[in-house]
């Protein structure tokens, strides 16, 4: 931009235009103009999507987790969803101050055991195994298009 550009621009910059009447605004105020429309119009803008309700996805999968017909095999021991939904809860109300994401829920709750290292397993009707991240990531990943939020 060549500077006579650059100076009819300022010029522009600096007046408001109210009820068709041109009125220069002092550079503070203007600043302040610019604030507010950023912080009111820009995230509205540039979110294209609902925000997603962290509590309610995890109380989701939690009760996805109750009401399965899988079995939960944790530390070589087997529990069913109800059980395994306990448990994973309790987990949950312990890190709940850790957790910013779905993703982090699953991490710390619904993994593995922090105390043996050992991961987490669920086990279908038809006898296959897979881990349990896995599991629920898949069904976060439903739940999200169901709800239209496609995560972070």
């Amino acid at each position: 931009m060549r500077s006579g550009q650059a100076s009819a621009a300022r010029m522009q910059l600096s007046a408001v235009s109210v009820a068709g009447h041109s009125r220069s605004v002092p550079a503070c105020r203007r600043q302040l103009l610019f604030t507010i429309i950023f912080f009111l119009i820009v995230p509205r803008t540039m979110a294209g999507q609902p925000a997603e309700d962290l509590d309610a996805t995890v109380r989701y999968l939690i009760a996805y987790v109750q009401e399965s017909d899988v079995t939960f095999k944790r530390n070589s021991t087997r529990y069913n969803g109800v059980e395994a939904a306990e448990h994973i809860d309790r987990k949950y109300q312990h890190f709940k101050d850790d957790i910013d994401t779905p993703e982090k829920f699953i991490e710390l709750c619904a993994t593995g055991s922090l105390m043996t290292g050992k991961s987490y397993f669920i086990i279908t009707r038809q006898g296959k195994q897979l881990p349990s991240s896995e599991w629920l990531h898949t069904e976060l990943a439903a739940y999200r298009l169901r709800n239209e939020y496609t995560g972070p």
